[in-house]
């Protein structure tokens, strides 16, 4: 792996959920590198449970085998830490302790939680062995034992609800300064719950720490227990997102702090911060392994397809860049041949009631009007930014005999000036240009029009977007009126409307209506 290497997504973290989620991006054929700084939540635990077809795992060994599953498909796993992000969506840039640098386009974080444990002497140490934390995932393994509920907050409660359905000897020990709901203890004590109050001095286990004894109590007397029950405060690990404007917010219950999370939109798993998303325990701490899995797939999903709408949005944008510029059009007239050859019917209709005079062609093509034109007597001036098409309008205006009207120039009209130069007629016909752009190319036109010349715009109308001719085109097609506020004072308009005529369908042959955007403006004389 090469520093500065680009990605279209960076995992942060390589738990259920990043992986989960690198899975469904490299089967969606993307470049995945899930990072992972290897200190997995559930790493104490000898088993995972409710994991359906992988009940009772290794939790390692389940990371072990999604590693192998993920790189089948192309995914990259990196043993690091990120120690930091900077950058936008589609350029973020990745930093690690190691010292790699990479780029990103998306951000997936899972880096999951650290558990904060109540400041009880030998708690930590027995952390995923026999102190545990959830009834759906440690629960049956304690059924039927001896089981001590650590109230820290006065929803303990609810644990040693669940609990109680486990075992018939549960212990529900106060801490100081909690007051349990009396609601709760009344409910508690029917089915069979005990108490003892005050926050417990240690926790008690065998000489060599093989075993857990209990609890040693404010009193001195040791609660003997199989199992202690405890409700941690798990953290997300995020230091690194603090720069992009991403905090940890608390996560709360009825009023109590349960730790902290990164806030993300609950379909997508989008933060605030664009092209950065979120999934798993990350959160939301109330997952099991399960949920954290499921939530990494749905969002590495969602990724994909925001990717998916940035790719074709970025193909519609080099489409449109590459149709407007010369390069394509060069490369489409040095093909077969393009268009009919004949004069458009706009033209044709318009320009009998004009007396020839000089005549400019704008975006000539392979010489059709400028022909035509040049066969009514007029002297043609045909522009094109394609030297093929200036090369196939010479050749076929000689073909015609009228070689000696119709005169050829290289321009570009985007950025066309006449320079005082001035014909009696200036006609663009389906001339497109996306975005708005045919405004600004009628007021380079118009100034190009002689006094009491003639000024003839014709393009493809909006409404034919109904016939399925012009898939694709909606940015460029404009309307006559729309051409309006290009127009110069000292001109008149003549004809602004939507023509309709007839054409034949190129696919099945059917005669289909469409219009055509006609603005005919003349010059004050």
């Amino acid at each position: 792996m090469s520093d500065e290497m680009t990605y279209d997504v960076v995992v942060v973290g390589g738990g259920a959920a990043g992986l989960s989620g690198a899975m469904a991006l490299g089967r969606s054929k993307r470049s995945v590198l899930v990072i992972d700084a290897g200190e997995p939540r559930n790493a104490p635990a000898d088993h995972a449970h409710n994991y359906l077809g992988r009940e009772g795992v290794n939790p390692l060994e389940l990371l072990e085998i999604g590693r192998a599953e993920v790189a089948a498909y192309g995914v990259e796993v990196l043993a690091d830490r990120v120690v930091g992000l900077s950058g936008e969506v589609d350029d973020f840039l990745v930093t690690t302790a190691g010292g790699r640098r990479v780029r990103a386009r998306r951000i997936l974080v899972t880096a999951g939680v650290v558990d904060e444990l109540p400041d009880v002497p030998g708690l930590a140490e027995r952390w995923g062995i026999d102190v545990l934390h959830c009834p759906y995932c440690h629960g049956w393994e304690v059924r039927d034992r001896a089981i001590a509920v650590l109230a820290t907050t006065p929803m303990a409660g609810h644990q040693g609800l669940l609990f109680r359905q486990l075992s018939e000897d549960v212990v529900v020990v106060v801490h100081d300064g909690v007051e349990l709901p009396e609601e709760e203890t009344e409910k508690l004590g029917a089915i069979g719950v005990r108490f003892a109050y005050g926050t417990p001095q240690e926790v008690v286990a065998t000489d060599h720490g093989d075993a857990l004894v209990g609890l040693r109590l404010v009193d001195g007397t040791v609660l003997e227990r199989d199992a202690i029950v405890v409700a941690s405060q798990p953290h997300v690990r995020a230091d690194f997102l603090g720069p992009m404007g991403i905090e940890p917010k608390p996560f709360e219950m009825n009023g109590t702090a349960f730790g902290s999370v990164i806030e993300v939109e609950p379909n997508t798993g989008a933060t605030s911060v664009p092209g950065i998303f979120a999934a798993g325990n990350a959160t939301d701490i109330a997952m099991i392994l399960v949920a954290s899995a499921a939530h990494g797939v749905r969002v590495g999903a969602w990724i994909n397809a925001e990717l998916a709408s940035a790719d074709a949005v970025r193909a519609v944008q080099a489409r449109r860049d590459g149709f407007f510029e010369r390069p394509a059009w060069e490369e489409r007239y040095s093909g077969d041949k393009v268009w009919s050859g004949k004069v458009n019917v706009q033209l044709a209709a318009e320009a009998p009631a004009l007396a020839p005079g000089r005549a400019l062609d704008i975006g000539c093509g392979e010489g059709g009007d400028a022909i035509w034109l040049a066969q009514q007597g007029w002297q043609v001036t045909a522009v094109d930014f394609a030297d093929a098409a200036l090369a196939r309008t010479t050749t076929h205006a000689e073909q015609a005999g009228v070689g000696d009207r119709v005169e050829t120039r290289r321009v570009d009209v985007r950025t066309f000036e006449p320079a005082g130069e001035t014909w009696d007629l200036v006609t663009s016909h389906f001339f497109h240009l996306p975005d708005g752009g045919m405004p600004d190319v009628v007021r380079r036109l118009a100034s190009a029009v002689a006094p009491g010349g003639t000024l003839l715009v014709v393009g493809h109308h909006p409404d034919d977007l109904a016939t399925g001719l012009r898939h694709g085109h909606t940015s460029f097609m404009f309307t006559a009126e729309d051409l309006l506020p290009a127009v110069p004072e000292d001109f008149v308009v003549e004809v602004c409307e939507a023509r309709p005529r007839t054409q034949l369908h190129p696919h099945t042959g059917e005669e289909i209506a469409i219009a055509d955007a006609v603005l005919k403006v003349r010059r004050a004389g």
